[in-house]
């Protein structure tokens, strides 16, 4: 991954926005920091950006990044207040309600693991969302973060039974392959069927702040990357 391949958004004096491709993680890892990471590749070009908020290393999306101190505090008082509007955009398997809010505590695992889970001792946790569209095994949905724990809308689906494809954590659902749902279709046998998705389905869409220094409402849309087009046009045509 090259500096070039990652797509602004938004850019002005006081911040920038991109859109963070899937399998790059947004700021160093805590134990290996050779790692690449999104927050280190952009301070190449601005050296004193600074991290505002981040998403998962399989997730994509719009992320913001402040310029100025006094950006960066307006910017994370707007997190720590929850009023910044962010929706994501998920491929579920199964058909969830037309819409709904999931309220379920998360909390850390009991096991000791990274991975959180849903219990009455964690910290609260609420997720709205909408199904776009529902195909025959699998939904487009786009949910709306009123809180922000750590994996919660992996826990949120997985809890309410319809994980998000390509979970390997708190789901069972490997890849996305034509062959998951075109009925009737059988791989060429002297060719290995690549996957049409091989990485978690979500994919930060919208993002709405207040602009730190004029107070304008701010609203960015992130395109969907190649991977999430493509499968969504097939689910279009054999889903």
């Amino acid at each position: 991954m090259k500096l070039r391949d990652i797509e602004v958004i938004y850019e002005d004096v006081n911040m920038l926005v991109v859109n963070k491709p899937s399998g790059l993680l947004s700021v160093p890892d805590r134990y290996n920091k050779d790692l690449p990471c999104l927050a280190g590749m952009l301070k190449d070009l601005h050296p004193g950006l600074m991290v505002v908020h981040r998403l998962d290393r399989e997730t994509s999306g719009a992320l913001v990044f402040a310029k100025t101190a006094e950006a960066h505090s307006h910017l994370n008082m707007q997190f720590q207040n929850r009023k910044v509007e962010k929706w994501y955009w998920l491929l579920t398997t199964g058909q969830p309600p037309q819409s709904g809010t999931i309220d379920v505590n998360i909390a850390p695992h009991p096991s000791g693991s990274k991975m959180m889970a849903t219990g009455k001792g964690g910290k609260p946790a609420q997720t709205a969302y909408e199904t776009i569209r529902h195909f025959r095994i699998f939904s487009l949905v786009k949910a709306n973060l009123l809180t922000g724990r750590t994996h919660q809308l992996r826990v949120h689906f997985a809890h309410i039974g319809h994980e998000i494809v390509g979970d390997t954590i708190y789901g069972s659902h490997g890849p996305l392959y034509l062959s998951s749902f075109k009925r009737k279709y059988h791989p060429s046998k002297d060719r290995q069927e690549r996957p049409l998705m091989n990485r978690l389905a979500l994919h930060a869409r919208t993002l709405s702040v207040e602009h730190p220094q004029t107070g304008e409402q701010m609203r960015w849309e992130a395109p969907l990357p190649k991977d999430f087009r493509a499968s969504l046009n097939q689910l279009e045509k054999w889903g």
